[in-house]
């Protein structure tokens, strides 16, 4: 049998956030129950966030870094959504890319961080377009590019539109129909709903443009567009809180066992 190479992958996490304290512990991944195993994780406070290091099985050292980039990622997005706030994991992705320092953090415990490997891993399972649409999120958190933006937030209406509404004879008919029975589940009844008259129809619209490259990128283009960002934002995530809340209770994730 064939032992596996195990490396050692450091991660830099740089946000408006902290540790406590020094954190270690072990966490479970991989879905076949053949092939699970545990990753050893080590966590240190730094001015600008915190330092990560995980440990990944794989052939080569690329394969590692690739898996542990997207292990750990999945938790980073997690984290952005329960904090609401950007987090960058050792890319170039991000308005603070140089920024070394932050006035103002979140200071995490050992069980914010753990909570989050645990929602990631568990929606990875058992609702996995739900976490797609997390990494979405995290994205339009992260960026800086107001059409990206616009994209981020608004694929995780769509993704989340798509997989989770009531199926009527109206919904088959497209995406926008799905995006509106979504709302409706969530959100109740059209009048009630705590947006501008014909928000999501003007919204498509406006996907539509920047999907299809059907407007000129002008200075008032790009104006009016982040104008539409704040809402379009706050409206993503309480559609994934929505989502979250109907599934699961408030402690859910303290007491989750894999």
């Amino acid at each position: 049998m064939r032992m596996r190479k195990i490396w050692e992958v450091d991660f830099n996490i740089i946000g408006p956030l902290t540790l406590e304290r020094e954190v270690q512990f072990k966490q479970e991944k991989g879905f076949d129950h053949q092939q699970q195993f545990y990753s050893d994780i080590n966590l240190k406070p730094t001015s600008s966030g915190f330092k990560a290091t995980i440990t990944a099985y794989a052939d080569s050292l690329e394969t590692a870094e690739t898996v542990a980039y997207v292990y750990f990622g999945r938790m980073r997005d997690v984290l952005s959504l329960n904090n609401d706030i950007p987090i960058q994991l050792n890319t170039n992705e991000g308005w603070f890319n140089n920024r070394k320092n932050f006035t103002s953090r979140r200071r995490l415990t050992k069980s914010d961080v753990i909570i989050a490997f645990k929602m990631a891993r568990h929606f990875e399972i058992e609702h996995p377009k739900l976490l797609r649409s997390i990494g979405w999120y995290s994205k339009g958190k992260l960026s800086h590019n107001t059409f990206d933006q616009f994209t981020a937030f608004w694929n995780v209406i769509e993704i989340i539109s798509k997989e989770y509404h009531t199926t009527t004879s109206r919904t088959s008919r497209g995406i926008k129909n799905q995006i509106y029975q979504c709302f409706i589940d969530n959100f109740g009844e059209i009048r009630s709903w705590d947006l501008p008259e014909d928000w999501i129809d003007d919204m498509y619209d406006k996907r539509n443009v920047i999907y299809h490259g059907g407007q000129d990128i002008t200075l008032d283009t790009i104006k009016d567009t982040s104008k539409l960002i704040p809402l379009l934002e706050k409206t993503s995530k309480e559609l994934i809180d929505k989502i979250i809340s109907a599934n699961y209770h408030e402690n859910d994730f303290e007491y989750l066992v894999f």
